[in-house]
């Protein structure tokens, strides 16, 4: 999970199930080795002694490796990290991480209390240049001598105590060379250490005859290094562990000072900078290996779900935006391959007039490219565009909702009411329809087209088409040629519900989202739901798709077949077993809405979908965004499309995006739209504050649109 503060677990929780008569115990490990090497520092003037543990395999092998540094605490030695053997064997055999080389390094300078960092200190037992050496030339020299990932990408560091605390100042301070720590009760404080901490005493933060000076710790402390790490933009992930009975200062004054509460301050501040994903955990034990062996397996395992991973993809990009907070809302594509995409400007766009608040800006780009014209749309409220959709004559129909009076038929309106709009070819504006209950949240969040049939879906919190059911209902409406409301049907449950998207597929049209409720056979909990109408509006079956978990459906695209495919997530096993705190739900529906095929991926974190296409081949494209990784991050959030091939397998996929929140916002709540031409897919959504267009071939290649 991304940034979460997880629940006290015990230490038989994270050592894992005992094995009971009659179970299969797990295959047992091929053990790697522990070698004791040293390599030369011209910076010390003396050699850097190490263990190094090689996986097994390795010398048969001509493969590189992962490399995890492991910094021991003060008054041990490189010894203390090779108790971990048993624990890197069994990570590697049982697959929970890759084959891996482990660095052991001594730390014997200031009396083993280094603390790794440089020091000024002259007194007794004066202070080195230890971490100067240990970049300089411990690290490439450990590249040089065995087949390293020799990059960020492929490089982690770990450590305990004063080794946790040295650990988590290298991956902040040099986030180039590491891509990922993790920090075991690191001996930390904030803002400086209280007066009897042994860090005063050995001269690390020391300067000339003085053991300890302030500003010297203060410029070495973590806050300083994740200042200077969050200025790089650069991606890297944390995991902080800590036992529940840590040393407890008996001075009052220094109960901030103890470890559990130092570390839980590191975690909260990290969890503040963009660019660095982090766990924690709080574990039964105190200072001791009873907390970090088993917390060091569970950081192995968390920290390798990121290295040596392929490397996501830079998204190219145009950006679309004004200087306030806009968002995407839809895109479309006709048979000239032409491109219409709406946005919700909070300012003027393309120099078309700006009513207020946000505003629906509908562009058209020609195939090349360029743009054709952008027209506006808006009150003196909030306007949200949510879907946009084009028929055979380039006729394009963009919906969503608004909270002022947008067709003039609607004076003092100040709830949300929705909209759909047609504007021919040339961009001129055909007619444009508003309907609501007043004083209530009435939203339209999709739009679908059949040869002169408009279909809108959403949601209602009134009377819209029939009585509410309670809380939110899901509404499907069919418009003419004229914008003229032919039919509306509304249906719910006790709970919420939410139409999300609309598709029409041979002839029938079908609705999909969300409900708390039951309008079908519940699975348990919040679950998706599929509903078919005749063209007529006449319903015909609802099935709820989900598992006891929550599961929702956010997109349906329309079957060649005559079935449509549905995507949104799932916290349950829809398909396989749950990666970790949602999946991306995939599956296919047939006429009679039984899903015929299903799947569903993701990463230990947070991974919706929120759209899904199918182009002329049959191949079917899922759009949406994680906080993990299905390849290296590159930020926060970023956007992720799967491309299926026609009998279902899953022919790649890309996780794309830049530094900042891409196809979601900072709350986790969707927003991307695709649609296929017949070059790639072509994909428009959040990121940062703007709204990007980007284009993806067919063999999964990222180009400007």
């Amino acid at each position: 999970m991304r940034k979460l503060l997880l629940p006290v677990l015990t230490v038989a929780t994270l050592v894992g199930s005992l094995v009971v008569p009659g179970s299969t115990a797990a295959p047992t490990a091929e053990p790697g080795v522990i070698k004791p090497a040293a390599v030369r520092s011209a910076t010390l003037g003396e050699d850097i002694k190490y263990n190094v543990y090689l996986p097994a395999g390795y010398d048969a092998s001509d493969r590189r490796y992962p490399v995890v540094y492991l910094l021991h605490g003060r008054g041990d030695s490189m010894s203390a990290w090779t108790q971990v053997k048993s624990r890197l064997d069994e990570l590697i055999g049982s697959g929970e991480i890759p084959p891996t080389i482990a660095i052991m390094p001594d730390a014997p300078w200031s009396s083993r209390a280094s603390w790794y960092v440089d020091s000024a200190y002259r007194g007794t037992d004066p202070g080195r240049p230890v971490e100067t050496a240990f970049f300089k030339d411990l690290v490439p020299q450990i590249d040089a001598t065995y087949r390293t990932i020799a990059d960020r990408t492929g490089r982690a560091i770990a450590g305990y105590s004063m080794g946790g605390a040295g650990a988590l100042r290298y991956s902040l301070a040099h986030p180039d060379v590491f891509g990922a720590a993790i920090a075991l009760s690191p001996a930390v404080y904030f803002p400086l250490p209280p007066s009897d901490s042994s860090t005063r005493d050995f001269g690390a933060f020391g300067k000339g005859k003085d053991p300890f000076v302030e500003s010297t710790y203060l410029k070495l402390n973590w806050p300083a290094a994740l200042k200077s790490f969050a200025a790089t933009g650069l991606q890297s992930h944390l995991f902080l562990a800590v036992g529940d009975d840590e040393y407890k200062n008996p001075k009052p004054i220094d109960a901030t000072h103890d470890l559990d509460f130092e570390t839980h301050v590191v975690f909260n501040q990290a969890a503040r900078v963009p660019t660095l994903t982090s766990e924690f955990r709080v574990v039964d034990g105190g200072h001791d290996w009873d907390v970090w062996g088993p917390t060091f397996a569970e950081g192995a395992k968390y920290i390798f779900q990121y290295l040596g991973k392929p490397p996501a993809t830079p998204m190219q990009a145009a950006i679309t935006g004004t200087p306030g907070e806009d968002r995407a809302g839809g895109i479309a594509t006709d048979a000239s391959g032409n491109i219409y995409q709406a946005v919700a400007a909070a300012g003027a766009l393309d120099g078309q007039p700006y009513a207020g608040g946000t505003d629906v800006a509908l562009t058209k780009y020609r195939a090349d490219g360029s743009r054709e014209w952008t027209r506006s749309l808006g009150t003196a409220g909030t306007e949200r565009a949510y879907g946009v959709a084009v028929d055979a004559d380039g006729r394009v129909v963009v919906t969503g909702y608004t909270n002022g009076d947008l067709d003039g038929a609607h004076a003092g309106n100040a709830t949300d009411d929705a909209f759909a709009a047609q504007y021919d070819a040339d961009g001129n504006r055909r007619w444009l329809t508003q309907f609501g209950v007043p004083g209530v949240a009435d939203r339209s969040y999709s739009v679908a087209i059949d040869g002169t049939a408009v279909y809108v879906g959403g949601y209602t919190k009134g009377a819209l088409g029939g009585a509410n059911q309670g809380d939110k209902d899901v509404f499907v409406a069919r418009l003419d040629a004229d914008g003229k409301q032919v039919w509306l049907r509304q249906t719910g449950s006790a709970g919420e519900d939410k139409g999300m998207s609309v598709a029409v597929s041979g002839g029938a049209v079908y609705l999909a989202g969300m409900t708390a409720g039951e309008l079908g056979t519940s699975a348990g909990g919040i679950d998706g739901f599929l509903a078919r109408y005749s063209p007529n509006g006449d319903p015909v079956w609802t099935k709820q798709v989900g598992t006891a978990a929550s599961d929702e459906v956010w997109g349906v695209a329309p079957d060649p077949a005559g079935g449509v495919y549905l995507t949104g997530y799932t916290a349950g096993d829809f398909a396989g077993t749950l990666s970790g705190d949602k999946d991306i739900l995939v599956a296919r529906a047939d006429a009679d809405g039984v899903l015929t095929w299903r799947d569903q991926f993701g990463t230990t974190g947070n991974d919706k979908a929120a759209a899904v296409a199918v182009d002329a081949s049959g191949a079917v494209y899922v759009g949406g965004f994680t906080d993990g990784s299905l390849e290296t991050p590159l930020g926060k959030f970023d956007g992720v499309l799967t491309k299926y091939s026609p009998d279902h397998a899953r022919s790649w996929t890309r996780q794309f995006g830049t530094a900042d929140d891409d196809a979601a916002d900072a709350y986790a709540e969707a927003n991307l739209y695709l649609t296929t031409t017949s070059v790639g897919t072509q994909l428009s959504g959040l990121t940062a504050t703007d709204v990007f267009r980007t284009t993806f071939t067919t063999d999964g290649a990222n180009k400007l649109p």
